[in-house]
This record gives C-alpha cells, sequence and structure tokens, in this order.
C-alpha cells in the first residue's frame, strides 16, 4: 500500500512539474526596422519579392533623403534553422498551404513578430500580403518602439535632474548627456558619426487641445522655439522648420497619453544646417499642462532613420509625476 502511495505522490509531482514547466525562448535577434523574408531565391528575386520590397520597403517618411520604411533580409527556406529563427521580425512565405495568413507571437524567439503568409499562387499570396500588409507595419513598428526602450533599459542615463524638474520620468541611452537648460527648456544631446541626436523638452502655456493643432500652428511653436532656444553657429541664425518639405501629422492616443505627432525637416536660417525632426504636442493630465517634445538630427550624408527611431522610442516612454499642489 505504502509503494502504491508513493508512486501516485511520484506521478502526481512530475505532472505538476510538467505543467508549470515553460518551453525555453531565446533571445531574439537583429537590427533595429529590419525584417527577415523566408523565401526561396527564385521568388525573391521576381514577382513576389518586388510585391514584399513594395510593400515593406517603401519609403520611411520625414528624412531629408530616401531611406527604406524596412530593412529586408530574404533567407531561403533550407537555411532558416537554429540561430537564424531568432530573427525579431518574420515574414514566412508558405506556397504549399491554403489560402490565408497568420500572426504568432515568440514563435521561435522572445521578443518577436512572426508572419506567415499562406497561399498556393501568385495571386493569392499577394493577395494575403495585400490584406496582412497595415496590421504587419502596425505590429513591426510597435514592436521596434519596444525593443528600442528594452535596449535604452540596459544601459539608462543617470543625469535626470533636469527632467525631474519638469515632473517627468524618460527613459534616455547614457550616450545623451545635459547640453542646454535654461528656465521652461532643456535640452539633451548625443553625438553620433558626424553629428548629434538631440532631444528638446519645454512646456507650452496654453489651453488648447492637443489635437486642434493645425500643421500651421505647429510650424509656428517649432520656429518660436527655434529662435528662442536653438541657436546656430552664425550670429543670428537659428532653426526654422523647412518650408519645402510638407510636414505629416498624426494623432495618437498612446497608453492613455494625448500626443499629436509632426515629421518633417529642420534648417538654421542664416546658416548651411538641416536634418529630420520628429515633433510631439502632448498633454499632460496629471499636472494640467502641455509640453512640446521633440528629437531632431543633424549627421549630413548618413542615413537618419534609426536614429529618428530611437528619439521616438524615448519621447514614448515618458511618465508624468504630480508636482506640489
Amino acid at each position: 500500500m505504502k509503494k502504491i502511495l508513493l508512486i501516485i505522490l511520484i506521478a502526481s509531482t512530475l505532472q505538476s512539474c510538467g505543467e508549470n514547466n515553460t518551453v525555453y525562448k531565446p533571445e531574439s535577434s537583429g537590427r533595429i526596422n529590419s525584417i527577415t523574408v523566408v523565401l526561396d531565391n527564385k521568388s525573391w528575386d521576381n514577382k513576389i519579392g518586388d510585391k514584399i520590397r513594395a510593400l515593406y520597403a517603401d519609403e520611411f517618411m520625414g528624412l531629408p533623403q530616401i531611406e527604406e520604411r524596412f530593412t529586408l533580409k530574404q533567407m531561403p527556406y533550407e537555411t532558416f534553422d537554429g540561430f537564424s529563427r531568432t530573427s525579431r521580425n518574420i515574414i514566412f512565405i508558405n506556397k504549399n498551404s491554403e489560402l490565408d495568413h497568420q500572426f504568432q507571437k515568440n514563435k521561435f524567439a522572445n521578443p518577436q513578430i512572426y508572419l506567415e503568409i499562406r497561399g498556393t499562387s501568385f495571386k493569392s499570396i499577394t493577395d494575403q500580403l495585400d490584406l496582412s500588409r497595415n496590421e504587419a507595419i502596425r505590429k513591426f513598428s510597435n514592436g521596434e518602439i519596444e525593443e528600442n526602450k528594452r535596449r535604452i533599459l540596459k544601459s539608462p542615463m543617470n543625469d535626470i535632474k533636469p527632467i525631474e524638474g519638469f515632473l517627468l520620468d524618460i527613459k534616455m541611452p547614457s550616450a545623451y548627456s545635459l547640453y542646454k537648460e535654461e528656465k521652461n527648456f532643456i535640452w539633451y544631446q548625443k553625438l553620433i558619426d558626424k553629428g548629434h541626436s538631440n532631444l528638446i523638452i519645454t512646456e507650452l502655456f496654453t489651453s488648447k487641445d492637443v489635437f486642434d493643432y493645425t500643421i500651421d500652428e505647429v510650424i509656428s511653436l517649432r520656429d518660436s522655439v527655434g529662435s528662442t532656444f536653438l541657436l546656430g553657429r552664425n550670429e543670428n541664425s537659428f532653426m526654422i522648420t523647412e518650408k519645402e518639405y510638407l510636414p505629416l501629422q498624426k494623432r495618437i492616443n498612446y497608453y492613455g497619453t494625448k500626443m499629436l505627432e509632426t515629421r518633417g525637416t529642420w534648417e538654421v536660417k542664416g546658416d548651411f544646417m538641416g536634418g529630420p525632426y520628429l515633433n510631439y504636442i502632448v498633454e499632460d493630465k496629471v499636472n494640467s499642462r502641455f509640453l512640446l517634445v521633440e528629437g531632431f538630427v543633424f549627421a549630413p550624408s548618413k542615413r537618419k532613420r534609426d536614429n529618428i527611431i530611437e528619439l521616438e522610442a524615448i519621447i514614448k516612454s515618458i511618465k508624468f509625476k504630480k508636482g506640489p499642489i
């Protein structure tokens, strides 16, 4: 009888352990804003590959020169195994299955977005690529913002007193440092290849709803901040919004925070400098106020997409602290 009870106890324990075990998945890998496309070489060099490039390697908007939205890396089926499956973003073209598409989270690694496109003909595959495109771009893009945040936390900046003075918590990489501080204005900067990446914050003394600003009003705000705080190297030179590039505007409700996003390019009046900017007018419900938070990049002849994505991740890490009553 004792032996039977012992066997039952051991079996029960093993079953319990089995239920609690989770399958180990390695950490995902890959450069920022890159996607691995699993597809045979012949199809990649022909119409299916052309379709994928048109959908995912289109222009990343808001930059002074053309850069692709995502960097695509093709991988043939026979090499898609082992470490190659740890790519953070994957599009797998299944040419031997019924018409469909499916997203899976953390299929082979963590974090990971895996999109499988299923079809047995060129038309069925491209139809599914079209149907899944908007959701895929949203998932891949949001995932890259979160990946940037995760990387920032590995080596965050410690000089946070000026930020705390704004009743904010923002996560920035340790490579950033305080560049300029004035009343109601802070400016952080990181040196990059042949230039610098920048983040500025100032409070807007207004009661205007975030979503009511027009593009012209945002430009006016930017130019006012530029002429006051963002002075150039030459006398009477300062940052302004480049007029030849029409800014792009988007209304965002980011985890309950209203943000008006504007993307465009800047230049310096009275000097030969310019680059992309990413501007947010942000509603701070905690302290009943509005902030202008902007990232901008100066790096002549260099790619700037990943710098702008990093700045977006920094800005979207903002959390508000309650000020004194």
